[in-house]
C-alpha cells in the first residue's frame, strides 16, 4: 500500500468527503500534485502562527481568497466555505490545525464543524480537509484505517 492510496481514494469517490486526520501524510508537494492530476482544486491553509477564531478566519478568508468582512462567526465561517466550489472538487490541506487546538480548542472546533458541513454538501462539488500531522485528540475520522 502506498502512502498516497488513501488519497487517491478520496480523490476518486471511494471515500466519502470529509474532514480527516492524517498523521503520516507525505509532504505537501506531493500531495497537490497528485489532487492537481486529479484535475481537484488544491488548497494549502497554515495557521501555524495563529492563536484565535479571529486569527483563524483572517486565515481562512485570505487562503481561500474570500472577503474578509463577512463576520467573526460561525454563520460567516460557513458562508466563506459556501463559496468555495470547484466542479471536480476541492482538497485543502490543514498545516498547523494542532497549534490551534493546543491553544484555542473552540477556535479549532469552530473550523471543523464548519469544514464537515461544507463537506456534507455537494453543491460545489465534493470538499475534503486533511489534518496533517499529529496533535490533540479530536472527534475526526483518520484517513489510514487502523
Amino acid at each position: 500500500m502506498s502512502t498516497l492510496d488513501p488519497l487517491e481514494q478520496v480523490l476518486t469517490g471511494d471515500r466519502a468527503p470529509g474532514v480527516y486526520l492524517w498523521p503520516a501524510a507525505p509532504a505537501t508537494d506531493r500531495i497537490q500534485a497528485v489532487v492537481g492530476e486529479a484535475g481537484w482544486r488544491f488548497i494549502y491553509l497554515d495557521t501555524t502562527t495563529v492563536v484565535d477564531k479571529a486569527g483563524l478566519l483572517d486565515a481562512v478568508a485570505k487562503t481561500f481568497g474570500l472577503p474578509a468582512y463577512l463576520g467573526r462567526g460561525l454563520e460567516s465561517l460557513t458562508a466563506y466555505l459556501a463559496e468555495v466550489r470547484d466542479d471536480f472538487g476541492v482538497l485543502v490541506v490543514w498545516d498547523g490545525w494542532a497549534g490551534l487546538a493546543e491553544l484555542n480548542p473552540e477556535a479549532a472546533r469552530l473550523a471543523i464543524e464548519a469544514f464537515t458541513g461544507r463537506a456534507a454538501r455537494s453543491l460545489g462539488g465534493p470538499f475534503v480537509v486533511l489534518l496533517v500531522g499529529t496533535g490533540p485528540a479530536l472527534d475526526v475520522p483518520s484517513l489510514v484505517p487502523e
